[in-house]
């Protein structure tokens, strides 16, 4: 058991030191950025309007007790029923029973029944009027459309959060790469200082150049605590999306550091046209107001269902039970037909004409969308190919600058050049492997924003 715990012991070290890597910072925001999980509380608030909406088809059941004592009628009339709404063509059904007792008055005939009481079953069918639709089914199918976008929605705000994290992720590891370079330039001045403390000794280098690389020192370590600022704070950035499986942030040690950038990748100009099609059909915000403009079409046609007159046709069939007391029965079958018309219907009118107009609204703001989409692509991949060709460029510089270092270190070393020139051609180098390092990193920030444009985040399955 000792042993095991050693190796277990051994490993941890050893685990912690594997790369952080892009793939774990966004897992890490599917589970734990506070700002998605909030608006993952959209779809919850969603399904609870598709909720609410379906209750208007909810069964009812109503009962009523009426007693009258006293007077020349005195009476006991006890009532219940069921009626439930169908989404089938607008009808319902309905079934009761009631039982009345007493003496009633010829006016109120209909309230007594036999002595087992009167049971009563019926179906209603509306033939023009909220046959297509209605109100309670409008209801239901704008709230099963206001889930989708809702659900749209938080892709939408996933895809810019997915995008930050990108970047904050890749600041993060140019930052590394800065406060490498300042530590590497600095080592080379350090290792450099006791070959001149002796070299000046023996009288060969004026004691000058030991000054002079002692300020080189200075200078660097200045530049490396400078680059240690700037790591800290970009790690302190990108805990905000990489979080402990308690949710809280996680600033990310040095030692998970990259190694170095991932190999960058050119993008072939005859992708760039699939991609527009592709950002067209994956944007959430297109997709947002195609379903915002479905949701008005159903205002649109309950408003034109608004105009047609009201013929319902009601059946019903009433059974009565036990000793014979009425003169009806004991069993009916009726059909009834019921009539009813607005005679101006301006506020249909007005609500037709309004959801037209928010019709055409959404079809010019989608087209829009769309026209903002393509120029999106158009400008990520003009950025994205800049900054590949910027990058290429300058990693050709840093192997030139080198090259002219250490020949200047040579020419140093064989008397023939000074210790200023050296620390000039150095000085050189590490501010263009610092050009270097924020040109790569300008390549993945115009890389995220690439994969925002085509939304390349929907093609990546959230983490639960």
């Amino acid at each position: 058991m000792r042993r095991l715990l050693a190796c277990l012991a051994a490993a941890l070290p050893l685990a912690a030191q594997n790369p952080l890597t892009l793939e774990e910072v966004l897992q890490s925001v599917d589970r734990h950025y506070p700002p998605l999980l909030a608006a993952l509380q959209d779809r919850t608030l969603a399904a609870a309007d598709v909720l609410a909406a379906s209750s208007r088809f909810d069964l009812s059941v109503k009962s009523a007790y009426d007693s009258v004592q006293g007077g020349g009628y005195p009476t006991d009339v006890f009532k219940a029923g069921v009626e439930q709404a169908l989404q089938f063509q607008g009808m319902s059904w309905f079934a009761g029973y009631q039982l009345g007792t007493g003496n009633f008055a010829s006016y109120e005939g209909k309230l007594q029944t036999d002595s087992g009481g009167e049971y009563k079953a019926g179906l209603r069918m509306p033939l023009l009027r909220d046959r297509p639709v209605d109100a309670r089914r409008a209801d239901l199918q704008k709230a099963l459309i206001g889930r989708r976008i809702a659900d749209l929605g938080v892709d939408q705000q996933r895809l810019l959060i997915v995008q930050l994290a990108t970047r904050r992720y890749y600041e993060w590891v140019a930052a590394g790469q800065r406060y490498r370079v300042a530590q590497a330039v600095l080592k080379v001045a350090e290792e450099r200082d006791s070959q001149l403390r002796e070299a000046a000794r023996l009288g060969q280098i004026p004691s000058i150049d030991v000054t002079d690389n002692q300020r080189a020192i200075l200078t660097r370590r200045g530049q490396v605590i400078e680059a240690q600022r700037g790591l800290q704070q970009a790690a302190i950035e990108l805990s905000l999306f990489y979080r402990d499986a308690a949710g809280n942030p996680a600033v990310p040690e040095e030692s998970r550091l990259p190694g170095s950038f991932p190999a960058m990748r050119a993008i072939d100009e005859q992708r760039l046209a699939d991609d527009i099609e592709l950002a067209m059909r994956r944007r959430p915000e297109i997709r947002r107001f195609r379903e915002q403009r479905n949701q008005v079409e159903i205002d649109r046609k309950l408003a034109q269902n608004q105009l047609l007159p009201n013929v319902d046709v009601v059946l019903s069939f009433t059974s009565q039970i036990g000793e014979r007391r009425v003169r009806r029965g004991p069993n009916d079958v009726m059909a009834s037909l019921i009539f009813d018309l607005p005679a101006q219907r301006r506020a249909a009118k007005s609500r037709d004409l309004a959801a037209l107009a928010r019709i055409e609204q959404f079809d010019q703001r989608e087209r829009f969308a769309r026209d903002q989409v393509a120029a999106e692509v158009q400008d990520a991949y003009s950025a994205l190919k800049a900054a590949y060709e910027r990058a290429r460029v300058l990693r050709e510089e840093v192997e030139v600058a080198r090259q002219l270092e250490v020949a200047e270190r040579v020419r140093f070393e064989l008397g023939e050049g000074n210790l200023f020139l050296v620390n000039l051609r150095e000085q050189a180098t590490y501010e263009t492997e610092l050009r270097e390092v924020a040109a790569v990193a300008e390549f993945y920030r115009a890389l995220a924003f690439y994969e925002y444009a085509i939304a390349e985040a929907m093609s990546r399955p959230r983490q639960p």
